[in-house]
């Protein structure tokens, strides 16, 4: 059964029910596109921004939470910049028939399509055009060596595969399979050329072997394992290649033929596969089991042939995951659809604004769009009963009037909202480099205390890694000096109580505080204005460091005093820790007798709650003979276990704080407990681990 609803509004019908949104700016930079069009972000996902806006040079935005005080922005570009005479894959096709015999024998709408087509004549054209970049987009996965995968398309049908570390900024080559000749040479049937002598019969072999859209296939997606690629050809046919773990290899691949004209557009989420044509049509697919047929059509979208092909669409699912609602835009209008079970619910809304020139979510029911009329609007869908409607809320930009919304990107958590502007105005003293640059606009629209939903996010399952649009944020704000105070005041020290065992609780709000009061440093050291509070700020750093050490290392003694048998690391683990715990109690204590401690009062109450704890965990380990504290660290020790790091060319760090800890993990493993802490994260940022390998 199929419902439909139409909720058609005019330009500006909702604009008086709404107060006026605004965009408040956090933080702002830009990069070089130097062939800007429409939806020029061709993937943002979770705070990473692949852009497809120039001719030959691939530009990557990745959110970091190490923005810098005197330029806040929160993002980290990595380049790449590929040949110009990148090899054409389907050149080699094109020299197998005689074009000249095809053009003087083809009528003339056949031979206009021909002659404009770089593709079909480029093997036998004086000056072939520039190839332009079609789509950037990020696999899901990582590969085995932990680098990222990226795999970039143009319009010449080339698709390559690239590939670079988290913590490089610079994209290389990835030698491995070579996906279109790939499907030239080995997944489709060999053509004799000699029988091709219409127009029709060599757009046909061309169009089967040229890769228009791709797309990745998601980690949620059934039956994946490995890095899958999702291919989109000329003739409308949809191709699924399976790659091995390392993508050097082809495993298996799926081939389905379509109704579809040259596909334009291709999105994955869950199970599900957006595809449209450029002829206008769209069709939402679902995936099954490989053996199943890979494929099977769930829903004709939009059968209608406006010749609109789509360049953006976005599907999410409802928070009871029982509904799915796909979202494009053609032109000026928003089309939405709800799946629910068999219902197929549909709603149309004229945004306005000439044309639609960006589109991203906020949420399953939200969306937010820009215009070519230097317009951003919010779009909120509405599911009552058996229908949905569409109700539209401008937001206002400062310094709107010489910009076009060419991008949206919405971060991980949805805190912030990135604005991707385009001059659409000339200057006469304007430079060459000004010209090819796309504007960039980090920030919000509602305000909301970041803080308390780092607090919230803060858990010893997962790092805290998955919320760097949150600390992102955070330093943003506290950069901006608005509120200064109130973070410096964000859970003052002597309001931790230690005289009760330690807490997991109690270790996040100390490493959370870690984080305000890191970043309210490292403005202080950026602005003359405020280098008279340095020095309180660091002996409070000093304080929190040690209140973090020892928290942790009582959590870890408490877990290892309720175990009746210890292991040799387990043993020698606690002797190191116990060290370090009386290394740092011995300095603290030290600092008290000299010149008026700053925190006398409040060090002083700390070492008397952490000295009576610590007494009652030493009477656990009395067999273990504890090693004389040094007072000073000569050697490197792991962060985790304090056990000392022997030097190697390989090394394992927090990729937030760079603190070291073993390579063995293993052994790490056997501080925690297993049901309550699957994996490690640093004890002083709650940053993830992540390891090198040292070259000369």
């Amino acid at each position: 059964m199929t419902k439909c609803s139409e909720n058609a509004s005019g330009d500006g019908q909702d604009f008086k029910k709404h107060e006026t949104l605004k965009f408040q700016c956090l933080a702002k930079g830009e990069v070089v596109q130097d062939c800007v069009s429409d939806f020029v972000a061709s993937q943002r996902c979770e705070g990473f921004i692949a852009l497809s806006g120039s001719k030959m040079d691939v530009v990557t935005l990745e959110m970091t939470s190490q923005a810098q005080p005197l330029n806040p922005f929160p993002y980290t570009p990595s380049y790449i910049e590929l040949s110009a005479s990148e090899p054409r894959p389907l050149d080699a096709l094109a020299e197998k028939v005689d074009l000249e015999k095809v053009y003087t024998d083809c009528q003339i709408l056949d031979a206009q399509e021909l002659a404009l087509e770089t593709v079909y004549t480029a093997v036998c054209s004086a000056t072939v055009p520039s190839s332009l970049l079609k789509a950037v987009k990020k696999a899901p996965r990582l590969l085995p060596t932990g680098n990222y995968l990226l795999a970039v398309l143009n319009t010449h049908g080339s698709l390559t595969l690239l590939t670079k570390s988290v913590e490089c900024t610079l994209w290389s080559r990835f030698e491995s399979l070579n996906v279109p000749l790939t499907l030239r040479d080995n997944l489709l049937p060999s053509v004799e050329a000699d029988g091709i002598s219409t127009f029709g019969q060599y757009k046909a072999m061309m169009d089967q072997a040229w890769i228009t859209m791709f797309a990745w296939l998601g980690e949620e997606s059934e039956g994946v394992e490995n890095h899958s690629l999702v291919l989109g050809t000329a003739n409308g046919g949809l191709w699924i290649l399976k790659l091995s773990a390392d993508a050097q290899t082809l495993e298996d691949h799926i081939y389905l033929e379509t109704k579809l004209d040259r596909i334009c557009f291709l999105h994955t989420f869950d199970n599900l596969l957006l595809v449209a044509d450029v002829m206008g049509r769209v069709h939402l697919y679902r995936f099954t089991e490989w053996s199943n047929g890979g494929l099977t059509l769930v829903r004709s979208l939009w059968e209608r042939a406006d010749r609109m092909g789509l360049q953006v669409g976005t599907i999410s699912r409802s928070l009871e995951g029982n509904c799915y609602y796909i979202t494009c835009c053609k032109a000026a209008h928003l089309l939405t659809w709800c799946l629910q079970g068999e219902d197929c619910l549909e709603a149309r809304l004229h945004v306005g604004g000439i044309k639609i020139t960006a589109l991203c979510s906020l949420d399953y029911q939200s969306y937010v769009v820009g215009t070519a009329s230097q317009e951003l609007k919010l779009i909120q869908v509405t599911h009552q009963g058996s229908q949905i409607h569409i109700k539209m809320q401008p937001v206002t930009v400062e310094d709107m009037s010489d910009f076009q919304v060419v991008g949206l990107a919405t971060s991980r958590n949805k805190n912030l909202l990135t604005l991707l502007l385009y001059p659409v105005k000339e200057y006469i003293n304007a430079k060459k480099t000004e010209k090819n640059i796309v504007y960039v606009q980090v920030g919000q629209l509602h305000e909301h205390d970041v803080l308390a939903r780092l607090t919230d996010s803060l858990n010893s399952d997962k790092p805290i890694n998955v919320c760097l649009d949150y600390l992102a944020e955070l330093r943003i704000k506290i950069f901006s000096q608005k509120d200064l105070q109130g973070y410096s005041n964000f859970s003052p020290l002597d309001a931790f109580n230690f005289a009760e065992p330690a807490t997991e609780a109690q270790l996040h709000q100390l490493q959370l505080k870690y984080h305000v009061l890191t970043t309210v440093g490292e403005l202080q050291m950026a602005h003359l204005h405020l280098s008279t509070l340095i020095k309180k700020t660091q002996d409070e750093t000093q304080l929190l460091l040690a209140m973090l050490a020892t928290t942790h290392i009582r959590l870890r003694l408490q877990y290892l005093g309720s175990l009746d048998n210890l292991s040799g690391f387990q043993e020698q683990a606690a002797n190191c820790m116990l060290a370090e715990a009386q290394r740092l109690c011995n300095g603290l204590q030290k600092d008290l007798t000299g010149e008026e401690h700053p925190l006398k009062d409040t060090t002083r109450h700390f070492l008397h709650q952490i000295e009576n704890h610590f007494q009652e965990l030493r009477k656990k380990f009395a067999k273990i003979s504890v090693t004389n504290p040094v007072e000073e660290q000569t050697a490197l020790w792991c962060s985790i276990s304090y056990v000392e790091i022997e030097p190697s060319l390989e090394n394992r760090y927090c990729s937030l704080c760079s603190r070291q800890v073993l390579m063995q993990i293993q052994d790490l493993q056997q501080l925690f407990d297993p049901n309550l802490t699957p994996q490690l994260v640093c004890p002083f940022c709650h940053g993830s681990f992540t390891q090198e390998l040292l070259t000369a």
